[in-house]
């Protein structure tokens, strides 16, 4: 299914009444979408009931013959020298031990639960206990059945814990922001928002009828252990690009066809001898698009017309034979972008259901491992990646404004796209705004990766930082669906000036959508709420 088609994925095709996790359940970014927007149940499924059951007894039977399990009877991270203290094998002090144990993983949540910043939507939180869920209901975890089925009950009742945005690092995942998510569900002084009001986990609880979550084992450990934080924020993010992809090369082909393109740079044998299939892919989509389009120039036509001293289309002047980078270049700087959100689809989905604690448990073979699966470096590469895409199209985007704002290259569209330029600003203060866009998405463009910092002891030497780069990705996918708005605004009111009769048929479908929102700038007006009208346009994929 190609991310320039989108009847398939939007989640208005799904007729799902529940989200099934665990076992061997998969998820996508439609489902991640589908809770984040609906009220659905999140359900584990009855397979995984045996499984989880069964890696939970297998790790007890480990600890109870007092082999030293990290996370259970050691200490955490840089201090996983320091043992339990009754972990020699004396029958006399069984409860000591177990408490210890217990005790151990309420600490942790409890001290973890530090979180600093800006409030995380609701949304997001969401998604990250379905994927935290989802990664402990594979049965991998040797948790107990009641603590996954607790955290869904949570989940289900409408409670969203209170998560800021700073703590995590992304080495042993996320830690921090996890840990909020843990200290509500185990009834702590914490904030979480239920029934629309803020009030104390324990009342939220107490008003959903449920019981809080008292950790045993390593349930603590399991709760707070992988990158469903950073998933949760990317796949959310992602969804989101993906489907804004369409909408964005949509808008630039109708600047493109505002801007009487020579159809020659878009011509199939140029980018089959490039070779690269996402170029390919985007040029296809342009050429659909401008079917039918008698704005769009023909190379051989237009070298006649200069030849014979002829004006092309009424134009003023002759038109060049050879467009500027933007407008013909288009094909060969998307192809990259298209290939990398592709790719990233693909990692991301599987980060959202992997196996991404530490320990993990495989009973089957009767084999505990000490490992690094909660490291989110594919979920801060695929961010990185895109960072710099969408950097490069917030540019790209405020180049192609520019070309129809300002009369030295927008080949005889009025200055600022108004009628009458000596009395109106039209355009001006929106490029000016697009410029605003683009600069904060160019400055979110570096790589998180180089800002690496060692920390806990130096246990912690690498991590992959990717909930910072998960955050900055999904601010500027916003900025990026905030600067498609204004360049569609803008190519409709020059596709008006140069005549709809002779534009694209896609282009006609989307003038009329948009229009029925947003009527042409002639007057200088306040554009916020039409450009926020615009952006929901977008959102709920009427474009």
């Amino acid at each position: 299914m190609s991310i320039l088609v989108n009847d398939d994925f939007s989640i208005r095709k799904l007729n799902k009444q529940r989200i099934l996790i665990g076992g061997d359940s998969t998820l996508t970014l439609q489902d991640a979408k589908l809770l984040a927007k609906k009220a659905i149940p999140v359900e584990l499924v009855r397979e995984a009931y045996s499984t989880v059951e069964e890696s939970y007894a297998f790790l007890n039977k480990g600890v109870a013959q007092r082999d030293a399990i990290y996370g259970i009877n050691t200490q955490f991270g840089d201090q996983v020298n320091i043992l339990e203290p009754y972990l020699k094998n004396d029958q006399n002090d069984t409860r000591d031990y177990y408490d210890s144990i217990n005790a151990r993983q309420i600490n942790l949540i409890r001290s973890h639960s530090c979180g600093l910043g800006h409030l995380i939507p609701a949304e997001v939180i969401k998604v990250t206990m379905m994927l935290r869920a989802h990664c402990l209901g594979q049965g991998y975890s040797g948790v107990r059945l009641k603590t996954i089925t607790g955290m869904l009950d949570f989940l289900n009742s409408g409670i969203v814990p209170v998560v800021r945005s700073y703590g995590s690092i992304g080495a042993s995942g996320d830690l921090i922001p996890l840990a909020m998510i843990a200290a509500c569900v185990t009834g702590q002084e914490v904030d979480v928002y239920y029934r629309n009001e803020r009030m104390r986990a324990t009342k939220a609880i107490a008003l959903a009828g449920l019981e809080k979550l008292v950790p045993e084992s390593r349930d603590g450990l399991a709760m707070i252990n992988g990158t469903s934080f950073m998933a949760g924020i990317t796949s959310l993010a992602l969804y989101n690009l993906r489907r804004l992809f369409r909408q964005m090369l949509s808008a630039i082909a109708m600047s493109l066809e505002s801007m009487f393109v020579i159809e020659s740079a878009y011509h199939p044998t140029v980018h089959q001898l490039k070779k690269h299939q996402g170029e390919i892919e985007v040029n296809s989509f342009l050429l659909n698009f401008w079917k039918e389009s008698r704005l769009v120039y023909d190379l051989d036509e237009l070298r006649i017309a200069n030849r014979d001293n002829n004006h092309y289309m009424d134009a003023a002047e002759p038109k060049r034979v050879q467009d500027f980078y933007s407008l013909r270049a288009v094909s060969q700087g998307f192809g990259p972008f298209f290939e990398n959100l592709e790719r990233s689809i693909q990692w991301i989905e599987e980060e959202m259901n992997s196996v991404n604690d530490n320990p993990i448990i495989d009973c089957v073979n009767e084999k505990i491992f000490h490992s690094a699966n909660f490291m989110g470096y594919y979920i801060t590469t695929a961010c990185d990646m895109l960072k710099a895409d969408i950097a490069q199209a917030s540019t790209w985007i405020h180049a192609l404004l520019a070309n129809m704002v300002h009369p030295r290259k927008s080949f005889q569209l009025p200055t600022n796209l108004v009628p009458d330029p000596s009395k109106q600003n039209g355009f001006r203060p929106l490029q000016i705004l697009a410029a605003s866009l683009a600069v904060q998405n160019r400055k979110l463009a570096q790589a998180q990766q180089s800002y690496m910092l060692p920390t806990e002891g130096d246990n912690q030497d690498v991590n992959s930082l990717g909930a910072h780069a998960a955050l900055d990705f999904r601010e500027s996918v916003d900025n990026l669906e905030r600067l498609t708005a204004i360049l569609l605004l803008a190519s409709v009111q020059a596709l008006e000036f140069r005549n709809l009769e002779l534009t694209s048929k896609q282009s006609k479908i989307i003038c009329k959508v948009l229009r029925e929102h947003s009527p042409p700038i002639t007057d200088c007006r306040p554009m916020t709420e039409e450009l926020q009208g615009v952006i929901h346009l977008l959102e709920e994929e009427l474009i």
